[in-house]
């Protein structure tokens, strides 16, 4: 009668790393961050070659809209959001001269919430499958 109570809990303890071993999920993060992505035109780089500083005269911007941006936070199968919506997602363009004084687009610029997935577990292994997967056998991030 003295051994139930050590033999109940090791039972527990035992029945509790079964299930930990046993999970085939994973649990990550699904970070949403504004990213803001610029591109050179080909007049910016004419005029670049040509030893010419390109300069930004003025700017166009399209009305920005706000997105959710924050964390969700995976517990193991429940999404627990965490975001608010106070970012912002626009597109613009950014004028200049050229040689001739004749105005031109120099830059386009965008910025919008990407969201890649973060996440650890024991199958990320399998990882790799994904195209566009960035880590090693524990944890990564998952292309959005």
């Amino acid at each position: 009668m003295r051994f139930a109570p050590r033999l109940k809990m090791l039972g527990t303890v035992t029945l509790a790393a079964a299930m930990s071993f046993c999970i085939s999920g994973c649990v990550g993060a699904i970070v949403a961050l504004p990213e803001k992505i610029t591109l050179r035109t080909d007049q910016y780089k004419a005029l670049s070659a040509r030893s010419l500083t390109p300069a930004v005269t003025r700017t166009a911007q399209s009305t920005p809209a706000r997105e959710w941006c924050g964390l969700t936070v995976w517990a193991l199968v429940v999404p627990v959001p965490l975001k608010l919506p106070v970012c912002r997602s626009y597109y613009e363009q950014s004028f200049g001269s050229d040689e001739f004084g004749n105005e031109i687009v120099l830059l386009n610029s965008e910025q919008k919430v990407a969201s890649p997935f973060y996440a650890c577990g024991p199958f990320m292994m399998l990882g790799p499958i994904v195209h566009g997967y960035q880590g090693n056998a524990l944890c990564g991030v998952f292309p959005d």
